[in-house]
């Protein structure tokens, strides 16, 4: 069990949920939600990430945030919205407890701790989406490129990430080839090494001097929600 939310409620709800709980993979390119579609299901991730995508009626993408073994996917049903404006996409594989969104409606009810628990990480995860949507807004590429990789390296147990250039163009809302350069600029700083499929984590104090003040908003909220 490594599911930050799952953690940190009392033992007696834990018991009460967790006959729901269905461990499910959680396998690259999965689409957990679909974007202006209700939620069916929703998953505490175990270990893995995934990202939260916008599309445009143009058919552009962009990511506005991630989530790892810190969230619940569907968290705005603790606020009683059911049709997510972002499709959930998974980026790292894991694995996770899936539970049917009528099930989750109910424990709202009946598990205050979890209640509160889950209107905390709604109120977290507000934060993270200002700040993601400024940064994104005033906030060079590298900068942003290096935010996002320090955010994927919290939440995986591993100093090595898979991925693709076309995948990061997405994530970061820009072109392959702009990409590719910014990557090169941070292997050129000594921060990361890419290599085909993958980039390495080389030096996390540079990187952290590489990316904007942004990560500093992100990270002050790690201990809270069980990130390294």
């Amino acid at each position: 069990m490594r599911n930050g939310i799952l953690l940190r409620n009392p033992m007696a709800e834990f018991d009460a949920l967790k006959s729901h709980l269905e461990f499910v993979p959680l396998r690259v390119g999965t689409t957990l939600e679909q974007q202006y579609a209700p939620i069916h299901s929703v998953y505490f991730i175990n270990r893995g990430v995934v990202s939260k995508i916008v599309e445009m009626a143009d058919g552009k993408s962009v990511e506005v945030g991630i989530a790892g073994r810190e969230h619940m996917t569907g968290l705005q049903l603790a606020a009683g919205l059911e049709n997510p404006m972002h499709s959930l996409v998974v980026q790292v594989p894991g694995e996770g407890f899936r539970v049917g969104a009528t099930t989750l409606k109910w424990a709202l009810r009946s598990l205050p701790e979890l209640a509160g628990i889950l209107t905390r990480r709604l109120g977290i995860q507000s934060v993270q989406f200002e700040r993601n949507a400024a940064c994104n807004r005033f906030h060079g590429l590298k900068q942003r490129l290096a935010r996002f990789l320090l955010l994927i390296f919290d939440r995986i147990v591993s100093e090595v990430f898979q991925t693709t250039h076309d995948f990061l163009a997405i994530m970061v809302g820009c072109d392959r080839p702009s990409v590719s350069i910014a990557l090169a600029d941070l292997e050129n700083g000594g921060t990361i090494r890419p290599v085909r499929g993958s980039i390495s984590l080389v030096n996390r104090r540079k990187l952290e001097a590489q990316s904007c003040d942004c990560y500093a908003v992100f990270r002050q909220f790690n201990a809270e929600l069980g990130l390294g």
